[in-house]
């Protein structure tokens, strides 16, 4: 039949031969025949082969695991190695998890794809910074989340980012770790729960070791530059072809002049040139398939160093309808369609006195009008696959109405085709039950090779030019070849893709993600931030949203310039019900075009969402005004002034407060009820017509429930008639208690004041000195006012030291004139005055200005900063 290999008992010590020596039946030679038969049919004599080469897709650990090496093309989810946890995302500590993964203990060709979580994934082989790997693609989300570093078993050196960046105090990697020899990835993932619900897992598909190719080997009969000697010269197409792979088994794999797999010591000469190179070209040879023209055998998988190797033979060899045969120590390999035939005979050629068998159909036990297949699929993740099933109607029809089916894994076959070519050939084979045992003479024993195709002409059987195959051939005695043969046909192999193949239902592999979100009736429109005065400070922007939304915790936005498309600003806000938000955050400028997107968020981060659109707006023309220049509150600033001048106003008032307070201490103390109170007086005064002229001194101390005061008085009046010039002197010192808190105060004032008329004038100067706890205040204040005809001049300056908030310490000077003007005696020509809110001088040396507007004083050259440009003018 038409999978099998013909080796006949163990390779490995060296094989044992298929042919019996001495004396034998065609019992026994059926027998040794039968230790070569196919995959399918030991299936239906139910025998099932274990799948020892199937695809590894589950990550394995352990330190028992055996070693194993990639062939062809083909997938494994690799042994872990070193895992840790590491590093810093935010506040966010072990944010990330790296793996090591081994993927062969041999160096392989490269790597072809990776799979993850079930899905295959895109590798940017554009990121700027390898140190980590390629970036994934797919696992983007407000940064990488995912990276793949790749090793092909070449390394020399140790990976420094294991090295120096994932290490820690918990495991480190050390640096003499190379892994030489060892094909390895190292995958990082970021924390990150809207990609990932757990550990990823990971497939990888590469194109394992790099084999040597005798076809293309000058020197041994092929046409090329490989050499047996250099394995820098090895790999090709030949790396997936199985007569290629099965040659290098035979010769034992090495690696590092060590020897790794396969046979030990077999010699190039026991593998015939001639032989090899034939099946090579066969596997390599072009068919037409669905997608154009493709070798007619590949093969690709994972072999484990515990596998006999008889085994692995045995899988490769149904991946091209191949056999090895072996004679006198050199091994021989068919494959695919039978070859020309090497010699014709007749009924006249056969032994008629020797023992001859027929056997023209084959048993039940044998019979298949059926085939199941099972693959790795690469276009559905590398899952074992079922192929079409292959029935056959009017088979079922000759066996009786039964449908006998043979299952075969093809576990070492990943190609779809081929798969269904291999299954179409099996079944046609497996029809031809005719097998024939007879002796022929000496002269036909040079051709009498497992595996090679004889001519058969009889009139008893009615062949014409039959083919057969020689499944087995006994030496006799004298000389005489016992051999077993079985019918074959060319057309049994014959292959049209467009009626034969069935393409295979690929299903949707890959993680079931939910569709991201976008953010709902997302708008931006130009605003305005005003202070709590409501004055226009900020040109702003107003965002709103759908707010009535589940399962969103913030809604996160940025903001660009249009020009540049750089990000000027982002953020989020927690407020996701309100629905609407206004941004101001002082760097934007007025009048000027911005892009706006925003997206939901949410704290579990296990529901994706996606970003807006950018969506265009001009901010409002709001230009930088008092209140952004200076570093005080001018509004505060100006609410202390009116209350300083007021106060100052009524200095005259507050005397006499004091002074009927006295006189009201005074008047109880004459009642009897004078209490803890002492008072000094001094009058003096004279008249003389509409002239007055008088002095008085009062000295006054008092003590009350919780407080202490001592103040004096002088005062200086003269008056004629109703105008009046007065000078008043006031000391005043008090000190209050209540509970454990203290107060304390003293006070100076001089007052002058004239009155004539209309027209008065006054001078002032006021000390007053408070402490209290957790706060004190020291003001020196100087007035000087006219008052005529209604209106009032004044100026006046203070001098403050005191207590801010949060008890820092400030001092200040304030003037308030309509002119401010300072010389120095010498050059009166150019003073420095400030007029009408406007600072004139001559020169100016100035280390450093921030400005807004810079002009000419006829306002042909403008510098305008806020809006960064220049403007020259006629």
């Amino acid at each position: 039949m038409a999978i099998f290999t013909g080796i006949a008992s163990a390779i490995g010590g060296l094989m044992a031969s298929t042919f019996l020596s001495g004396a034998v039946g065609s019992f026994l030679l059926k027998a040794a025949v039968g230790i070569g038969l196919n995959l399918l049919a030991q299936s239906i004599a139910g025998k099932p082969q274990e799948p020892v080469f199937s695809i590894n897709g589950s990550l394995q650990a352990g330190g028992d695991l055996p070693r194993s090496f990639l062939i062809g093309r083909t997938s494994t989810a690799g042994s872990l190695v070193w895992v840790n946890t590491w590093g810093h995302d935010g506040d966010t500590p072990n944010a990330y998890l790296t793996q090591v993964i081994a993927l062969s203990d041999l160096p392989v060709a490269g790597l072809r794809e990776v799979w993850v979580n079930g899905q295959k994934v895109t590798l940017d082989y554009n990121t700027p910074d390898m140190s980590w790997g390629w970036q994934v693609k797919e696992y983007r989300n407000d940064g990488d989340n995912l990276w793949v570093k790749f090793y092909d078993g070449t390394q020399k050196t140790a990976d420094s980012f294991l090295v120096n960046t994932c290490s820690n105090q918990n495991r480190q990697w050390d640096v003499n770790r190379v892994g030489r020899g060892v094909a390895y990835a190292i995958v990082t993932a970021r924390v990150s729960k809207q990609m990932f619900s757990g550990i990823p897992n990971f497939k990888f598909e590469l194109d394992g070791f790099k084999f040597y190719d005798p076809s293309k080997d000058s020197t041994a009969g092929g046409n090329g530059s490989h050499r047996w000697s250099d394995p820098s010269t090895w790999g090709g197409d030949g790396d997936h072809l199985p007569a290629v792979q099965e040659y290098n088994l035979l010769r034992g794999l090495r690696w590092n002049n060590q020897w790794f797999y396969g046979v030990q010591g077999m010699s190039a000469t026991r593998l015939p040139a001639d032989n090899w190179i034939k099946a090579i070209n066969k596997c390599r040879a072009p068919i037409y398939g669905a997608n154009g023209l493709e070798p007619t055998y590949r093969a690709g998988g994972e072999i484990t160093i515990d596998a006999p190797l008889a085994n692995a033979l045995e899988a490769l060899n149904t991946s091209c309808q191949g056999r090895i045969a072996e004679i006198g120590g050199f091994y021989q390999m068919f494959l695919g369609s039978p070859d020309a035939p090497v010699i014709h005979f007749t009924d006249d050629d056969i032994l008629s006195t020797d023992e001859q068998t027929f056997t023209p159909f084959f048993g039940l036990s044998d019979t298949i009008n059926g085939v199941s297949a099972t693959y790795p699929s690469f276009t559905d993740g590398w899952v074992m696959k079922s192929a079409p099933s292959l029935f056959r109607a009017d088979l079922e029809a000759l066996h009786g109405n039964r449908r006998l089916m043979a299952k075969v894994e093809l576990n070492f076959v990943p190609y779809a085709e081929q798969v269904q070519r291999l299954m179409k050939s099996a079944l046609e084979e497996g029809q031809r039950a005719r097998r024939h045992t007879l002796v022929i003479p000496p002269r036909f024993w040079a051709y009498a090779v497992p595996g090679v195709i004889w001519s058969w002409t009889s009139k008893r059987n009615g062949y014409v030019n039959k083919l057969m195959r020689i499944d087995g051939s006994v030496d006799r005695a004298n000389l005489d070849v016992m051999v077993d043969m079985t019918e074959v046909d060319p057309s049994d192999y014959d292959w049209e893709s467009s009626t034969d193949y069935r393409p295979p239902v690929d299903g949707a592999v890959g993680a079931m993600r939910p569709l991201p979100t976008p953010i709902f009736d997302f708008a931006v429109t130009p605003d305005i931030a005003q202070d709590s005065n409501g004055n226009n400070r900020r040109c702003g922007i107003r965002l709103v949203w759908d707010g009535e939304v589940t399962g969103v915790d913030t809604v996160m936005f940025e903001v660009r310039l249009k020009s540049s498309l750089a990000e000027i600003y982002k953020g989020r806000t927690e407020d996701v019900e309100r629905g609407a938000l206004l941004i101001a955050p002082g760097i934007l400028l007025p009048n000027m075009l911005y892009e706006v997107r925003a997206r939901y968020s949410s704290y579990d981060g296990s529901t994706p969402f996606v970003w807006s659109d950018w969506i265009e707006v001009r901010t409002a023309d709001i230009r930088f005004g008092p209140l952004d220049i200076y570093a005080i509150n001018i509004e505060q600033l100006n609410k202390d002034i009116s209350d300083v001048l007021k106060g100052l106003g009524e200095t005259d008032r507050y005397v006499q407060e004091e002074l009927d307070r006295i006189g009201a201490l005074a008047a109880e103390q004459e009642a009897g009820n004078a209490g803890m109170f002492k008072l000094l007086r001094e009058e003096a005064a004279v008249t003389a017509g509409n002239l007055k002229a008088g002095y008085t001194r009062l000295v006054s101390v008092s003590i009350g429930p919780g407080s202490a005061i001592a103040s004096r008085i002088e005062k200086l009046e003269v008056k004629v008639d109703e105008d009046i010039a007065q000078a008043v002197s006031q000391l005043t010192t008090r000190i209050n208690t209540v509970g454990d808190t203290v107060e304390a105060q003293a006070e100076a004032i001089t007052l002058l004041t004239a009155d004539v008329g209309n027209f008065s004038a006054g001078g002032l100067i006021r000390i007053t000195s408070e402490a209290a706890s957790g706060s004190a205040l020291n003001r020196i204040a100087f007035s000087s006012y006219v008052q005529a005809m209604g209106q009032t001049a004044q100026a006046a300056m203070w001098l403050e030291a005191f207590t801010g908030n949060g008890g820092q310490l400030l001092s200040q000077i304030i003037m308030n004139a309509d002119r401010w003007i300072v010389t120095n005696g010498v050059d009166s020509m150019s003073p420095m005055t400030f007029i009408n809110g406007e600072l004139t001088l001559m020169l100016a040396k100035i280390n450093e200005i921030i400005s807004g507007l810079i002009r000419s004083p006829d306002s042909k050259f403008v510098i305008n900063l806020d809006e960064g440009f220049l403007k020259v003018s006629d």
